[in-house]
């Protein structure tokens, strides 16, 4: 298990840094909680824990959801867990002995392929913890590479990304800005962006690369790569995004799935496991880790990242969804989720909703509410629907996948209408 170290000395400085002497007096808050007796009822056997289990299940209301924002319900074959919930992929660790640990190599390389697929770069890596941490370590590669410190960010990034990306600026001594110039490490930009906007990223591509920097594309929402053009067409050169759309349950905000896939001259910075295909002796193939030693990740400030371990089973996750669905089946959600969100864009605009996105979107939209959105929003979740974000000035950040049946659309557009 990975730990961070610190000496006395440092333990100090940090208490005094925030204005207390001792770690005891840090969790004194917790301490009379923590003291107080539990009050448990009598030992229940296994029948009697089921049926009050059950019973507690039955409170929860299923909502129909309309709400994106970085995190999507899509709907995920029974098969995934059923595969994913075998002994030997919910047990395995690190597996640097390869010999050991053929097919958890093999499904790493299977992921690493399907991401390269979808993005049309060149590597990808065994996958990182989520989408904000991975476009993070983005930016640190691009660093490295052509030795800048400043970092543009385009309008319309997940702000939840920016704030992450922010504190692993503070810690590399890396800066954001608003300029492009022969001192910029990298351009970032969303496409589609935090409000749905599809970007056409052409321009901001050539800018970046004509005074040195890396281009990198963040893509929160990756099924809609089964219908726009991959990054590597316009010429990023990273490509990192979040992969909870592919075989992963919302589950209350994690565990989620980072991926990053890079172009060829930057194999040897990408940070994580690369799996790669090889073949012994006898010239059977097989699956090793490669071109990273280990002990590259604990070399403190000269290692190219403090990732070590990845999100490994949910990259097992997401190849087992990506493989079940293939080329079509995915085409298919991703239609499927374009269309909803148009049909109910332009059935909320012909009831007075103002469209606030002006560049085509995807899956997901921006709208102004004609009356105070927290009353729209309550109405809906009376009604058993989880009408969309409320991002403040009667906005709603609105979103549909292929699980939201016409029905569903019907419904939200006719509890709203009764409203108005």
């Amino acid at each position: 298990m990975d730990y961070i170290p610190i000496t006395d000395i440092e333990r100090n400085e940090m208490l005094k840094r925030i204005g207390i002497s001792s770690i005891d007096e840090l969790v004194k808050e917790f301490k009379p909680a923590l003291k107080r007796k539990l009050n448990l009822s009598i030992p229940k056997s296994e029948f009697e824990i089921m049926r009050h289990m059950q019973d507690l299940a039955k409170k929860n209301i299923i909502l129909k959801y309309f709400v994106g924002a970085g995190s999507y319900n899509h709907y995920i074959p029974s098969a995934v867990n059923h595969l994913l919930m075998r002994g030997e992929f919910s047990t395995g660790y690190t597996p640097y002995q390869a010999e050991m640990n053929q097919g958890t190599l093999q499904a790493i390389y299977e992921f690493q392929s399907f991401i390269c697929l979808l993005t049309g770069m060149d590597v990808a890596n065994a996958s990182l913890y989520d989408g904000a941490s991975a476009l993070s370590e983005a930016a640190l590669l691009s660093s490295s590479h052509n030795g800048r410190k400043r970092v543009f960010v385009q309008e319309g990034l997940h702000p939840q990304y920016f704030e992450v990306l922010k504190t692993y600026c503070d810690g590399a001594d890396l800066e954001l800005t608003n300029e492009i110039d022969d001192k910029t490490a990298c351009v970032i930009t969303q496409n589609p962006d935090f409000y749905g906007n599809i970007e056409n990223p052409w321009e901001l591509s050539e800018r970046a690369h004509k005074v040195g920097a890396l281009f990198i594309t963040c893509v929160v929402e990756p099924t809609s790569l089964a219908l726009l053009k991959a990054p590597a067409s316009y010429g990023t050169d990273i490509v990192v995004g979040e992969g909870q759309s592919f075989g992963i349950p919302i589950s209350f905000g994690g565990p989620y799935l980072g991926f990053i896939a890079v172009k060829d001259f930057l194999l040897k910075k990408i940070p994580g496991r690369i799996c790669g295909m090889t073949t012994d002796s006898k010239g059977n193939e097989g699956f090793v880790l490669t071109f990273q030693a280990r002990e590259q990740h604990i070399r403190r400030e000269r290692a190219t990242s403090n990732i070590t371990t990845n999100q490994g089973l949910m990259a097992l996750a997401a190849t087992i969804y990506l493989a079940l669905m293939g080329r079509s089946g995915l085409t298919t959600a991703a239609k499927l989720s374009y269309s909803r969100a148009h049909l109910l864009h332009d059935k909320l605009k012909n009831i007075g909703f103002e469209p606030l996105n002006k560049k085509p979107f995807y899956n997901e939209f921006l709208l102004r509410a004609p009356k105070p959105s927290d009353e729209i929003i309550s109405i809906l979740s009376e009604k058993g629907i989880l009408g969309g974000l409320e991002l403040g000035d009667d906005k709603i950040l609105i979103c549909c996948t292929e699980t939201n049946t016409i029905q569903d659309i019907e419904s939200y557009v006719s509890i709203i209408g009764e409203t108005l």
